[in-house]
């Protein structure tokens, strides 16, 4: 047979697929394999395997093609422009807005939903406003720190109601607000956060009956990461008629509470000695440590270069003068806030740090024990608080897949001024658990003989016995949750509110549930009286849930 007539005959076969393009289909087939032999261990790594598996099989798809059909200057100049042009098309109509706590992108239309750039003409709107509060007199209602009255997550207030399956909350005012993550800490008819305005760090207070501007103090910076967002973090502290706060970049300030006049400030990257880029090599998503206070002092974490005898795990400041009182421990700090507790009968400051968590002696800052929790503030970082379940033993947990640990405590000695002894301190390790509470960016709670928390964006209850799980709830994402009232309050990472019973035969069942913000929500939650106030990187709302609220249950203005 001629050349001519084996090429005809070869010309009348049908073309095989490249053997790269079946292998790249094959590579797309184990996505879902790649992702169901991760989940379990962690959302986000699961996230992480299957885009790179997806990535895989398009660059294996891509020389694939390349290689068979490329032939000849135009299909190669063809090849070579439609990922570039597909690129340019994308980017001009999408733009990323960031990350969820699983690390799936968020992109919106260019066209119709611009994100706001720019906050510095923030205006709060009457027309916003959907229900009067009443009240003549001054509000006494307070939220003065992170996590409630004791930084526990737990809130009894009567004055709310959880009886939302006969009438949801009422929005009072939604607003427009500044970047950041930092919660609302409540007092004298205040609402008071921090937010990125421009390229100012800004303390605000909010007049709680109307969402309108009552101060504001600016201090100059800007802390932004692509998969942590922009803005200040940590949430502020109210107490004897002043406000503590401190901005991602670590200046500490005290403000009177009624004005907004700055009293004193400190700049912990100066003490430090150290700048912002040394200090975010180390601290990677921006300093998150809610100001504690101590009877007439000021804690927060402090940190400094790695490896350095100036770097301290805590710092002091006097509440008056702002005057520096002591320095404790030397470990790298992590995204904690410290937390005032009592352990074997001793009151102390516990603070989770880089890599270990530590008691402190609150009037001099020494360290009394601690105990290794594995974690970099570089990277797999730890946010979450420490957790008392009784006098003696502590919940530690985090994301990244690491879980939680019981520790148990114990402490049978003193020094010669009939204090504890550092070298009498004993932590023992009850349990661990890598498939349970699982918490990112929210912390536990302990709750009449059980934990509950949103593990890896999933609520679960947890016996403290053994860590074993009583329940798994719903997902709603790496949002927040306390308990007001003996109810789990939810706010989700898509924006909503969800209410469900604390209890361990409740299997997690939801009350009812309302939407109330838009995008990303990482932010505590605060409860004072009647009123719910909830945020995140661009909006602000306050609820009221009582019987008198009015209006249709479930308004919620746009």
């Amino acid at each position: 047979m001629s050349q001519v007539e084996n090429r005809m005959d070869s010309g009348r076969q049908p073309r095989r697929l490249p053997i790269l393009l079946w292998v790249s289909l094959g590579i797309f087939a184990l996505v879902p394999v790649v992702r169901w032999c991760l989940f379990e261990t962690d959302h986000q790594f699961a996230n992480m395997g299957g885009t790179a598996t997806v990535m895989l099989g398009c660059l294996v798809a891509y020389v694939s093609l390349w290689y068979h059909f490329a032939i000849g200057a135009r299909r190669k100049a063809f090849f070579l422009a439609a990922p570039l042009a597909i690129a340019t098309i994308g980017w001009s109509l999408f733009e990323f807005t960031g990350v969820t706590g699983e690390l799936i992108p968020i992109f919106r239309t260019r066209l119709w939903l611009k994100r706001l750039v720019s906050n510095s003409n923030i205006v709060p709107s009457s027309a916003s406003q959907t229900v009067p509060i009443r009240e003549s007199a001054p509000i006494p209602f307070e939220s003065t720190q992170f996590l409630g009255p004791d930084r526990n997550g737990i809130v009894q207030n009567q004055e709310f109601s959880v009886a939302w399956d006969e009438q949801l909350p009422k929005v009072v005012w939604k607003i427009p607000i500044g970047a950041g993550w930092s919660g609302f800490a409540i007092s004298r008819e205040l609402a008071i956060t921090l937010e990125q305005i421009d390229e100012q760090e800004c303390l605000t207070a909010f007049e709680l009956k109307t969402g309108k501007v009552a101060w504001r103090v600016k201090s100059p910076g800007r802390h932004s990461h692509p998969l942590g967002g922009l803005g200040p973090r940590s949430t502020p502290t109210i107490h004897r008629g002043k406000v503590i706060a401190q901005s991602a970049l670590g200046i500490v300030s005290c403000v009177e509470l009624e004005t907004g006049a700055l009293l004193w400030q400190q700049d912990l990257l100066k003490l430090a000695g150290i700048d912002q880029e040394t200090s975010e090599k180390a601290i990677l998503w921006g300093r998150s440590g809610s100001p504690l206070v101590f009877e007439n002092s000021v804690v927060v974490p402090f940190g400094g270069k790695a490896d350095s005898p100036s770097l301290k795990s805590l710092i002091a400041f006097d509440l008056e003068t702002g005057q520096e009182i002591w320095t404790g421990g030397d470990q790298q700090i992590s995204y904690a806030s410290p937390v005032l507790l009592t352990l074997c009968g001793v009151q102390q400051i516990v603070g989770v740090n880089e890599g270990s968590v530590t008691g402190h002696d609150p009037k001099k800052g020494s360290v009394l024990w601690s105990t290794p929790w594995p974690s970099k503030s570089n990277g797999d970082a730890c946010s979450s608080q420490p957790v008392a379940v009784d006098d003696r033993r502590l919940l530690l947990g985090k994301g990244y897949a690491l879980g939680s640990k019981m520790i148990e405590l114990n402490c049978s000695g003193h020094n010669s001024e009939n204090e504890p002894d550092s070298a009498s301190w004993k932590v023992d390790t009850n349990w661990e658990s890598t498939r349970n509470l699982k918490t990112k960016f929210t912390s536990a709670i302990a709750y009449q003989g059980y934990l509950y928390g949103l593990s890896d964006g999933v609520l679960e209850c947890i016996d403290p016995k053994d860590g074993s799980r009583v329940w798994r709830g719903k997902r709603f994402g790496h949002g927040q949750s306390i308990i007001v009232n003996g109810h789990i309050l939810v706010t989700t990472e898509d924006g909503r509110v969800v209410l469900i019973p604390a209890t361990p035969s409740g299997q997690g069942r939801e009350i009812a549930q309302m939407p109330v913000l838009d995008g990303v929500t990482w932010n505590i939650p605060a409860v004072a009286g009647p009123y719910l106030l909830i945020r995140n990187a661009e909006f602000a709302a306050c609820l009221v849930s009582n019987k008198d609220a009015g209006h249709d249950a479930g308004s919620v203005p746009q």
